[in-house]
């Protein structure tokens, strides 16, 4: 019971005339997937919570392109069609490209052995874990997000610092029989890219793929001085905007900043030209699914939401960047490209810590902990609630509103008593409030539940690694 409360609860953490319902939508044929668009994409701008760029082509002419909220807030600078964004995990589909190129050219093959480069990855089962494994994220790491990383992420400022965060970590399953989601297999196959070529990983990005299809406005060294250099920010609990900047240095895992055209351009040429990669080759088809009727890639991260579609029954591509987070790139582009092909899509509504918030705020805290659970299911929220009340929490800290963060928390433990992830998110609170004490008494009920369990914020385990030597 307890293992599958831990496995469940992974704590990660214009004009308003043109706004339509689906209802709306479903009813009425003759609205234009342009209107219907911009509608949708308008919809998450006036909650304050989408700021980007979007695009549509089929068979790669222009159907609609726009952009909304600004490039830069505090000097109300607006977002363009030439804004820069950053890419998250897509990034991961150009490091996938540059992998299969070495494949075509010889130089290495999907069977290929991780210990056979010489890394230093000496775990058992370390020898099982093959190139096609780092691809599909079943060689069995980790992600990189441990507590180590997330207490500092700039100080990772290369791939050498970075493959050495989980480079001694046991595996979390043999390679091949399992698959969980790993930043840091591709930050492996970056390493591997270097060692293969004898050349920067940078360097392979911009010969091997940004100047052979003429990506001009992409970069994976952002200058926050360039003409269309988006800001990051946060859309945070209460409906605000928080600026957040650079939190991470790019990798092969993520990072580049490009545009919504130069996006459109990369999928294209992948899809549909031997630009990159031979279109007819097997692997090549088997690995980006060509033969599918459909390809989706998304990233995220603080203050980061990009969402590329590719419909290949209709030709249709849809490509959304913004410079604000929470998967809203993704939300956008989901029900544009449902419109597409069923002709309505999901209804639109607020983020789920903001309802968690607006209701907190509206009924207090007795009410709030009586009938939150059931009034977030009422409304049709499925998210793991146990993920938003966090998140809120979380938030709440970073603008030190102690006492709405902890009522936050100690319902987290309420809901969640045999859950060690809640006791965490607790012990973080005092330590973020000072009290270092208070923080390690409580991490201490997370190791009662689970002897081998990692905080998800403070690496030392609140003090409680130095204790046990």
């Amino acid at each position: 019971m307890v293992q599958n409360l831990a496995l469940i609860f992974l704590l990660f953490f214009a004009s308003s005339s043109l706004a339509l319902d689906s209802e709306d939508i479903k009813q009425d044929k003759s609205v234009s997937l342009a209107t219907i668009a911009d509608s949708i994409a308008m919809q998450y701008q006036q909650m304050g919570w989408f700021s980007g760029a979007l695009l549509i082509t089929k068979d790669n002419e222009v159907e609609f392109a726009s952009s909304y909220g600004f490039q830069n807030v505090e000097e109300k600078i607006k977002n363009s069609i030439q804004s820069r964004f950053n890419l998250g995990s897509i990034m991961k589909d150009f490091t996938k490209v540059l992998i299969l190129q070495q494949v075509e050219a010889g130089k290495l093959k999907l069977s290929d052995k991780l210990v056979s480069f010489e890394l230093g990855f000496k775990q058992p089962d370390a020898d099982k874990i093959t190139i096609e494994h780092l691809l599909n994220h079943s060689a069995g790491f980790a992600d990189i997000f441990v507590a180590e990383y997330r207490q500092n992420q700039l100080a990772f400022d290369t791939l050498n610092k970075k493959i050495k965060i989980l480079i001694n970590n046991p595996l979390l399953y043999t390679p091949g029989t399992d698959r969980k989601y790993s930043n840091y297999g591709y930050v492996v196959l970056g390493v591997i890219l270097e060692k293969v070529t004898g050349k920067p990983f940078e360097e392979l990005l911009k010969n091997n793929i940004f100047n052979r299809v003429e990506m001009s406005s992409t970069t994976f060294r952002p200058v926050n001085s360039h003409e269309y250099q988006s800001v990051r920010y946060t859309f945070q609990y209460n409906g605000n905007l928080r600026k957040v900047g650079i939190i991470e240095h790019p990798s092969p895992d993520g990072g580049i900043e490009s545009t919504v055209v130069d996006v459109q351009r990369f999928y294209r040429a992948l899809f549909y030209s031997d630009k990159l990669l031979k279109n007819s080759d097997a692997i090549n088809r088997h690995l980006f699914e060509m033969d599918g009727s459909h390809w989706g890639a998304y990233g995220g991260g603080l203050g980061v939401s990009a969402a590329a579609e590719v419909d290949l029954d209709t030709g249709y591509e849809i490509v959304v960047l913004a410079n604000t987070d929470h998967l809203v790139a993704e939300r956008i582009s989901g029900r544009i490209h449902s419109y597409i092909k069923n002709g309505e899509y999901q209804p639109i509504r607020q983020l789920e810590k903001n309802f968690a918030f607006k209701y907190y705020q509206s009924k207090g805290k007795q009410q709030f902990y009586k009938h939150f659970k059931q009034v977030y299911n009422d409304n049709g929220y499925s998210r793991f609630i146990g993920r938003t009340i966090n998140e809120v929490g979380m938030e709440l800290l970073k603008t030190k509103s102690w006492t709405e963060a902890f009522d936050m928390f100690e319902y987290l433990v309420s809901l969640f008593p045999n859950a060690p992830q809640a006791y965490d998110s607790l012990a973080f609170a005092y330590l973020s409030k000072g009290d270092s004490e208070a923080a390690k008494s409580t991490f201490s009920k997370s190791l009662t539940i689970d002897g081998s369990f990692k905080s998800d914020y403070v690496s030392d385990n609140y003090g409680h690694n130095s204790t046990l030597k």
